[in-house]
């Protein structure tokens, strides 16, 4: 296995722990070419590259990570999921001074485009392939699971705690934007992951407990069992949503009718799914362990969202919610009828243009 160190040169730290964030660092965003930002040398920063695939389907998958100065076997495994993008060293960034602060050990897999092309392959886990649609089941065929780029992190983990000689057993992990869509269907298609907490943060659509519709929408062509829901539901799943993250026109969202229907902008879209999840976890009599955590002022943004992530998995801090995960579900927002999002679908639309 081969080890990439990588020394990261520069005059400011992309963070600053916890701490509010300034005018200046305000103005960089998830879209700034991380090439013009410089950050402190970090010896600890760097990847490896590991085998994360099956026989039939090969993956070499680089691990990019910051690790604190003192790793011990019993240190905490994060991992943090990028954007559609494939920029995991960039995530890594995002994330890398809490490794010390916090003494966790922070990785950031590379799901890459020649691995796990297209948003099939990322977003929709390689669970069916790529030749699908989100508005036709009857396109397209479901891989074999073991070949979902879910399975293929869990390999790069066994494979994490062998190189570093980690005792961990779970993880936890987080996604922004196209990463959150592949965490909460890693739990709701996978189940078995070994995951402590899992963060979802501003994800642009959600597959529904709905087997009316096709993933990434519902579960019509998944295989996904009513005790595979019930076990995806008994995991701490944390819908986290930025209050400003409020634009039904945003550049990057789904625009087509069905991704609509969910929802008119990302923080409604969350809430729905939190909702419509809850009410089907009752319906099985689940256990239930998901909650919604809102972040105040912060809109679409990978790097923001990050320090909200931290607060709450690393220093086990969160903001009173914009709602309450408790309040009642809306009516017809129990997911229980026919459900009509196929009307008027354009299926030129993109449907993993969410970063």
């Amino acid at each position: 296995m081969k080890i990439k160190a990588i020394l990261l040169v520069g005059l400011v730290s992309l963070f600053s722990g916890c701490a509010a964030v300034s005018p200046d660092q305000a103005g960089y965003t998830e879209d700034t070419d991380s090439s013009l930002v410089s950050t402190e040398v970090f010896e600890s920063y760097g990847s490896i590259d590991v085998q994360a695939g099956t026989p039939e389907k090969p993956v070499t998958m680089t691990l990019w990570y910051a690790r604190p100065e003192n790793l011990k076997p019993d240190t905490p495994v994060l991992l943090v999921m990028h954007g559609g993008r494939r920029d995991a060293d960039v995530y890594r960034d995002y994330w890398g001074t809490y490794a010390e602060k916090y003494d966790v050990l922070i990785v950031a897999p590379e799901v890459s485009n020649e691995d796990f092309p297209t948003g099939w392959g990322y977003q929709a886990g390689n669970w069916i392939t790529a030749d699908s649609s989100s508005f036709d089941a009857s396109k397209g065929e479901r891989n074999p699971p073991e070949q979902s780029s879910f399975a293929a992190v869990e390999r790069a983990f066994d494979e994490l705690r062998k190189e570093f000689d980690l005792t961990a057993e779970k993880y936890d992990i987080w996604g922004h934007g196209s990463g959150a869509q592949f965490v909460h269907r890693m739990l709701m298609l996978w189940p078995e992951a070994r995951v402590n907490t899992a963060i979802a943060a501003n994800a642009g659509t959600y597959t529904f407990p709905d087997y009316s519709l096709p993933l990434r929408y519902g579960l019509k062509n998944t295989g996904a069992t009513a005790d595979d829901l019930s076990n995806a539901y008994a995991h701490h799943l944390v819908i986290m949503l930025g209050t400003d993250d409020d634009d039904p026109s945003h550049r990057l969202l789904n625009l087509s009718d069905i991704a609509k229907a969910q929802g008119a902008h990302r923080l409604e879209k969350g809430k729905k799914f939190y909702q419509v999840s809850r009410a089907k976890a009752e319906e099985l009599g689940a256990e239930f362990n998901w909650e919604v955590q809102t972040v105040y002022g912060v809109g679409h943004s990978g790097r923001k969202m990050a320090v909200a992530g931290a607060d709450f998995l690393l220093a086990g801090e969160k903001e009173e919610p914009l709602f309450s995960s408790d309040s009642d579900t809306e009516s017809g927002d129990r997911g229980k009828e026919s459900n009509p999002l196929l009307q008027g679908t354009e299926e030129g639309d993109d449907p993993f243009g969410d970063y």
